[in-house]
């Protein structure tokens, strides 16, 4: 299939779906816009299937990580492209794509920019094509894959204030994310990172291709249903991913706290019950599941039509629930892995892996 050059029409819609698909986990839609409208800028980013590819060239993930701290948070530009080129001289070759971790507002336009400095095309097989909690849960099972070395370059931190670092660490995936959080804190709760490098035919069979797309379909259906309303965008993208609004209502009561450095919790409403760690994990109406994570669980403001996430749902809201079955989403093979969903049983005190079919 011919290249998709990516545009701020196609922009504006990718980070509208990408909101939808958060499921609770939502960054700043201004911040990831002003990321996208900067990639435009500085050259002509392409998103290509991965078919397009040589499926023997390496592909190469591109985040931001966040540190529980955030007392500093500074992220220039030029540490997008810093973190790129800290793989390659620590002997990574030239990818032949750069993917993003997950679908959220910030990540899915991750890779636009490095790519269009760089001239490397995006691939439209991101890790996850939905939002996750943990890095691991985007890291396409090479947790599992033995004798697989992470290499991750990081840079970031504001220089004025003494705080900048760069680096690279090898080692489990499971500890290179660990030490790279450490590594945000030093450098005032955020960095760019490029990391896992690995050949595409790996990511064909565990990462989640068509998901970007996905996005934008949906975030095009919800624009072209905004003129008629907050009822007519939930019901676009219900009708996008074939999801069910299952609950409206109020927002009784909201009890948060903060758990493994992110926003965890429950909203209730009457007999319904809400659990988040950062994405909504489980919906529940008194003793029967209606949805448990990765099943996609969004909240909407019924009035506006906006995506409402886990850091502001609050009593009183009147919301739209849409619940999308797992089934009907295009995950990578993080979600796949029991073992990463038992921290989040721990953290919202509910049952997950036995409600899943992994």
């Amino acid at each position: 299939m011919a290249e998709l050059k990516l545009t701020r029409d196609i922009l504006e819609t990718a980070v509208l779906g990408a909101s939808v698909l958060g499921g609770g986990d939502a960054d700043s839609f201004e911040a990831a816009l002003e990321l996208g409208e900067l990639a435009l800028r500085m050259g002509e980013p392409v998103l290509v299937d991965i078919d397009d590819v040589n499926q023997e060239g390496i592909v190469v993930t591109c985040s931001s990580v966040t540190c529980p701290r955030v007392d500093d948070p500074y992220l220039s530009a030029r540490s997008y492209i810093r973190s790129m080129e800290l793989l390659l001289e620590n002997g990574v070759e030239r990818p032949v794509g750069l993917i993003s971790n997950e679908c959220n507002e910030a990540g899915i336009v991750h890779g636009w920019f490095e790519g269009a400095v760089l001239g490397i095309p995006v691939v439209d097989a991101p890790c996850n094509g939905r939002a996750h909690p943990t890095s691991e849960m985007g890291s396409m099972g090479l947790h599992l894959v033995e004798g697989y070395v992470s290499v991750s370059a990081f840079c970031g931190g504001n220089p004025a204030h003494k705080r900048c670092i760069e680096g690279v660490f090898r080692g489990s995936v499971e500890t290179a994310s660990s030490m790279i959080r450490h590594a945000a804190c030093a450098a005032g709760g955020i960095l760019a990172v490029s990391r896992n490098p690995v050949k595409a035919s790996y990511l064909r069979e565990n990462g989640a291709p068509g998901a970007i797309k996905q996005a934008i379909r949906l975030g095009s259906a919800m624009r072209d249903a905004a003129p008629y309303g907050g009822e007519a965008i939930i019901e676009a993208a219900a009708g996008v991913l074939s999801g069910t609004v299952i609950y409206r209502g109020r927002i009784d009561g909201v009890d948060r706290f903060t758990a493994g450095g992110m926003t965890s919790g429950k909203a209730v409403s009457r007999e319904w019950e809400l659990t988040f760690w950062k994405d909504y994990m489980t919906l529940d109406e008194g003793e029967r599941r209606a949805a448990t994570f990765p099943d996609l669980i969004t909240v909407f403001d019924e009035e506006s039509g906006k995506v409402i996430s886990s850091e502001n749902i609050v009593p009183g809201m009147n919301v739209a629930i849409l619940a999308v079955p797992r089934r009907n989403l295009l995950l990578g093979c993080g979600m796949r892995s029991p073992a990463l969903f038992e921290p989040a049983e721990k953290i919202v005190g509910k049952d997950i892996v036995q409600y899943l079919d992994l």
